[in-house]
């Protein structure tokens, strides 16, 4: 098991709020998905949906911040030609 924050071990999995960087359990934070269709990241409460998930605590601040993100693709690295 991974530690938390504060040192101590945790009874499930940990995900980190891509706002503010802190790690908390993963049922207390909200998921969201890149959809193709609404053309950003859209909620998935049930944690069913394909895709990389990005986790948002309940901290008012991290949620203004995720207001702003925009999900930009990947550059990849240490390909041929660059």
């Amino acid at each position: 098991m991974r530690p938390a924050d504060d040192g101590k071990p945790s009874g499930g999995p940990t995900r980190m709020c891509v706002a503010c960087r802190k790690r908390f359990p993963k049922s207390s934070l909200r998921r969201h998905v890149l959809a193709d269709d609404a053309g950003g990241l859209v909620p998935d409460p049930r944690a069913t949906m394909p895709g990389r998930g990005h986790y948002l605590c309940a901290n008012p601040e991290c949620a203004e911040k995720f207001s702003k993100y925009s999900v930009r693709p990947r550059r990849r690295r240490g390909g041929q030609g660059e």
